[in-house]
């Protein structure tokens, strides 16, 4: 009998269940990456269920059974896995294999893996604890589950692999943006290191034998209560774990889908502009005071108006400032009764705020704001009085539902203060810093009531209230 090559183990070699496999073209893709003499390492970056750890074991039972003095080291995130992936991915599959193909005795299992004989190759299914012990040199090895396996345990095993001349397989769902797989995802996504096959896939699960009923599940009601876990297993997203600063429910309570660009409104208004020339996005939203839709609220925001910039799409590559000079000179057109606007102190209000002193309908209505420590946690807790008093509407914006969602609360100063970040550092806090700064600015100024707002309480009784919520809110955190 011929010996069977690579691709025909992987499609050959039955699931945990028995089950044939269906060979995904990513497995192809990552097959072919093995035999590259120019790789040295595959990444896998899939959602749950995705069939990362099959894919990895039929490689890892191909390399054993292809190639002479392979020595392959499989390691799983923690010793019951390392267990059920020898028991159910491993001994029964290969045994049904070799039995098929008339050769049972071609492999000998051991208490942790198998020998190939023949060929003098051995696969070895460990935990990390036990993966660094003296005399391994696997020429390949697999790292399953990756995000739960210590930096120590990778750099150890990492230069015996390279001394022998091997490859390194690792494989896992996005953890926290931290750690050695988190970094080599970086190094591969900026083409920084040639040597490296990265596979990312997406948020749909290609995977046939996957529960899309609990997948279902997991996005339907898990993801609601614990977003961050959410992001990490099946939109494919490094991620804190929890501290969410606003949890998903609270924001979902706040849309009004009804809700868009209002061309312009009667009641007392203010808006927060955040600057920025070619790095990040500048943005301004402006938001309107309404009748009160709760009996124990003073007044209702609504989201009036949101603007954004971005310098990407621009022809010269960064943000036209005469079309955001522009802009703010239509508010007070558009907004009859705007209060306040507040304009982010950066390297850029130099082309907004003397401007606008400059204009007799906003010379009054300007103000700089600096952002310190204390002020940004006046800015965020204003925010998120209101979302938690369920007195802002928000429209269904892309762009700012996104940002809302990962904004997750960080203490410094040993615990004393604490700053608003983006758990998945993959969006800047653009428009949802604008959105804050506009209640800000509402909560902090006597207003003008307009015709549409003639309820609104005074603003000292309407500042104290938030401000009475904010330190109970905060001292409890």
């Amino acid at each position: 009998m011929r010996p069977l090559t690579r691709l025909e183990i992987v499609e050959q070699l039955p699931g945990e269940f028995l089950q044939p496999i269906v060979v995904l073209p990513w497995w192809r893709a990552l097959l072919t990456a093995l035999d590259d003499p120019q790789r040295r390492m595959m990444l896998l970056l899939l959602i749950r269920q995705s069939g990362k750890t099959q894919a990895m074991l039929h490689l890892a039972v191909s390399e054993l059974l292809t190639t002479p003095s392979a020595q392959v080291l499989f390691v799983a995130a923690a010793e019951h896995q390392a267990v059920a992936v020898y028991e159910r991915k491993l001994r029964r599959p290969l045994s049904v294999l070799l039995a098929w193909l008339g050769m049972p005795a071609a492999v000998h299992f051991t208490r942790r893996g198998c020998v190939a004989p023949d060929l003098g190759a051995g696969l070895e299914i460990v935990a990390p604890n036990e993966a660094t012990g003296t005399g391994r040199t696997p020429t390949l090895l697999v790292i399953d589950e990756a995000r739960d396996v210590a930096d120590e345990v990778f750099t150890a095993l990492v230069p015996s692999v390279v001394g022998a001349g091997g490859k390194v397989l690792i494989g896992s769902s996005a953890g926290p943006p931290k750690g050695f797989f988190y970094q080599l995802i970086q190094e591969a996504e900026r083409g920084a290191a040639p040597e490296i096959w990265l596979h990312r896939g997406g948020t749909a699960n290609e995977n046939p034998h996957a529960d899309q009923k609990m997948l279902g599940f997991l996005r339907g009601t898990v993801g609601r209560l614990f977003p961050s876990a959410m992001r990490r297993e099946l939109e494919n997203e490094f991620a804190e774990a929890g501290d969410e600063l606003i949890p998903a429910a609270v924001i979902e309570r706040g849309i009004d889908d009804a809700l868009g660009e209002l061309p312009s409104h009667g009641g007392a208004a203010w808006a927060f502009y955040d600057l920025s020339r070619r790095r990040d996005l500048t943005s301004r939203t402006v938001v309107v005071a309404v009748a009160p839709r709760r009996p124990e609220a003073a007044d209702h925001l609504l989201v009036a108006s949101i603007r954004v910039w971005d310098p990407t799409r621009a022809p010269t590559g960064e943000v036209p400032f005469e079309e955001v000079r522009d802009d703010l000179a239509s508010l007070p057109r558009r907004f009859p009764h705007l209060a306040r606007v507040l304009v982010d102190v950066g390297a850029e209000s130099s082309s907004l705020l003397p401007w606008a002193k400059t204009q007799p309908r906003l010379a009054l209505r300007v103000e700089p704001f600096s952002a310190t420590p204390a002020t940004n946690m006046d800015l965020w807790g204003a925010l998120l009085a209101r979302l938690y008093a369920g007195t802002l509407s928000l429209p269904r914006h892309e762009r700012l539902l996104l940002e809302l969602r990962n904004l997750r609360r960080e203490e410094f100063a040993f615990g004393s203060k604490w700053r608003v970040v983006d758990s998945s550092r993959k969006f800047h806090r653009d428009v949802s810093l604008t959105l804050a700064g506009a209640v800000f600015a509402a909560a902090s100024q006597p207003r003008d009531p307009g015709p549409q707002a003639a309820v609104i309480l005074p603003a000292g009784a309407q500042r104290g209230s938030i401000d009475d919520w904010r330190a109970r809110y905060f001292s409890g955190r």
